[in-house]
């Protein structure tokens, strides 16, 4: 290419590795990438690498997030904030294999990554950071350890709002669906610590604005929604709730479901407030679900650009970020009757 260029090969490799300034007049920099352009070069990332001490690149550890449509949006925040910088994102996604996560970081330790990030798809409190040399961000999880970096939503803050959203609207009776969580069942059966987190915060937040607030734990799912909004709604009239607020979107699919079982409207007889902004399921509910939105998006744009910052040796002053989540009001709440 040098040849090509008619220019030697140590002007060619100035201008091409972005080291040329004050070394390459400007017509011969533009000559050099034109002939570049015309030649379809393109720059050899190993021996990049060799030179800079860096491959350029983010290893991902999940739990299962990449394998599934309800994170999807966290990992293509923090692949789009990686490619804006000139890296790419490497995924091992564990399929819920809690036991291959060492092997999974060992693999992209011995790929040479600048840094990790250790994705959960639930909210997840664990024991301890995983193990690694590299620079680790922790996404949608944290080990509550004051120097880690961790981005997570903000659960307390989005319970909060939604009580808010309900009293705001008038109801002074309500009621929540919740989840448990076990922390000594199964992964898989163990449920979520974001249950009790939003639970407390709920009641608490109905305490202080004076609502009567019940709360029905039995699970996460449709059917569990339906069982649970059935208990509260299958009352004499005067006891009903008059807004409901489900742990995720589904448990107020099971709501919605229950409501319509005991001829009740929504939002006219009871109103219902979701937790997650599931995508393809809270806007296609009948009617449209108001929700708190998880800040996905917004948790994989962070925490990309936080294991940029850390593998390049800067300065983080907020290692540890609770982002909020937002209130979608869309049709399934209004004021009491």
């Amino acid at each position: 290419m040098a040849a090509e260029a008619g220019v030697s090969p140590t002007a060619v490799s100035f201008v091409l590795n972005g080291r040329d300034g004050g070394n390459i007049a400007p017509e011969t920099k533009k000559r050099i990438l034109e002939t570049a352009e015309r030649l379809g070069y393109e720059p050899h990332h190993v021996a990049r690498s060799l030179r800079s001490q860096t491959t350029r690149s983010i290893g991902m550890v999940t739990d299962e997030v990449a394998s599934s449509p309800f994170g999807g949006r966290m990992l293509a925040a923090a692949a789009e904030r990686a490619e804006s910088a000139g890296h790419i994102m490497l995924v091992m996604d564990l399929h819920s294999r809690f036991d291959g996560e060492a092997a999974a970081i060992h693999e992209l330790e011995r790929r040479q990554v600048d840094s990790l990030i250790y994705a959960t798809m639930g909210f997840r409190l664990l024991t301890a950071k995983p193990a690694t040399q590299l620079p680790l961000v922790l996404l949608n999880c944290t080990a509550q350890q004051d120097d880690e970096l961790s981005v997570f939503p903000d659960d307390v803050a989005g319970a909060q709002g939604a009580l808010n959203h309900l009293a705001d609207l008038g109801h002074r009776r309500v009621a929540m669906l919740g989840g448990g969580w076990d922390p000594l069942a199964s992964p898989m059966e163990q449920g979520n610590i974001s249950g009790p987190i939003r639970r407390d915060a709920f009641v608490a937040a109905a305490k202080e604005r004076g609502v009567e607030a019940g709360v029905s734990e039995l699970g996460w799912r449709i059917n569990d929604g339906y069982r649970a909004a059935m208990s509260v709604l299958d009352v004499p009239s005067e006891r009903r709730p008059t807004g409901l607020f489900a742990i995720t979107d589904r448990v107020a699919m099971g709501a919605m479901l229950a409501a319509a079982r005991l001829g009740l409207d929504v939002p006219g007889d009871v109103s219902i407030i979701g937790f997650d902004d599931e995508d393809w399921f809270a806007d296609c509910t009948v009617p449209p679900l108001t929700t708190m939105a998880l800040p996905h998006l917004r948790m994989g744009d962070e925490a990309a650009a936080m294991a940029l910052d850390a593998a390049a040796g800067r300065t983080i002053t907020e290692r540890r970020r609770a982002l909020p989540c937002e209130l979608l009001v869309r049709e399934s709440t209004a004021p009491p009757r």
